[in-house]
């Protein structure tokens, strides 16, 4: 319920500044990729295997600050040794609030970064029911860069956490008794959260964009992900994508 009521703020707060912005731009995407996860708990296996994403996003921008809100939903088959696993991935909230960075010709926005940010992975072929999560509810910060060349427009944007609150499951579990669904699921991603910087966790993402013509509506894009948690039990996922976005007519 608590997570329920900040996204609802966060929405509103967005929502209502956006009417004062100069520039309103939204799009959708679709990405595929390829996605390499290392679980200390599940023997230390790397799997390695495709994925695919779609999301949305909203930009809001004037002369002194650019507001971003999206979300995104994937889901990924990895492999070892021929025996595959299922990997979700659920982003429900993000949302940057960055200022202009003085020079550059208005060009360089920084500011903090909030995500909320769910990672949950499935081994039934060797863990039996047992689930595996990493969540993060994350403040961190970005930078949005754009510029043009000929008729082409670029986009670059990078964004790290600085810290926040982590959820994972223990480092032991009972081998005879496991709980499996949709409801355990949602129940053990928010499960024992506690609060953590550098030193326990860090995720970091890359975005860079391209619009072939400065009219179309049509972007593409290539985007590298990142996400470690440093303590028993270690986790590393990392993930590099094409992305498609199809734009909305600027307001």
């Amino acid at each position: 319920m608590k997570t329920f009521q900040i996204s609802l703020l966060l929405l509103m707060i967005v929502l209502n500044s956006s009417a004062q912005e100069k520039a309103v731009s939204r799009y959708s995407f679709f990405s595929t990729g390829f996605s390499q996860l290392k679980e200390a708990a599940n023997f230390g296996l790397v799997f390695n295997g495709p994925a695919i994403n779609y999301g949305m996003t909203w930009n809001l921008r004037n002369e002194k600050r650019m507001i971003t809100y999206g979300y995104e939903l994937g889901v990924g088959i990895p492999f070892s040794k021929n025996i595959p696993a299922l990997d979700i991935y659920l982003k429900p909230i993000n949302v940057a609030y960055m200022f202009r960075f003085p020079g550059l010709h208005s060009r360089l926005y920084i500011g903090p970064d909030l995500k909320f940010e769910y990672n949950y992975t499935l081994y039934p072929q060797l863990q039996s029911g047992f689930d595996y999560w990493f969540t993060n509810f994350s403040l961190g910060i970005k930078a949005h860069y754009a510029f043009t060349y000929q008729n082409s427009a670029f986009q670059i944007a990078v964004s790290s956490s600085l810290a926040g609150f982590i959820s994972r499951q223990p480092d032991y579990r009972d081998p005879y008794f496991f709980d499996i669904g949709f409801k355990y699921a949602v129940r053990d991603l928010h499960k024992n959260l506690v609060f953590g910087s550098f030193e326990k966790y860090n995720t970091t993402d890359l975005e860079i964009l391209w619009k072939p013509v400065s009219k179309s509506r049509l972007t593409f894009g290539y985007e590298f992900r990142y996400a470690g948690y440093y303590q028993a039990p270690e986790f590393k996922k990392v993930s590099h994508s094409i992305k498609i976005l199809f734009s909305n007519k600027s307001k």
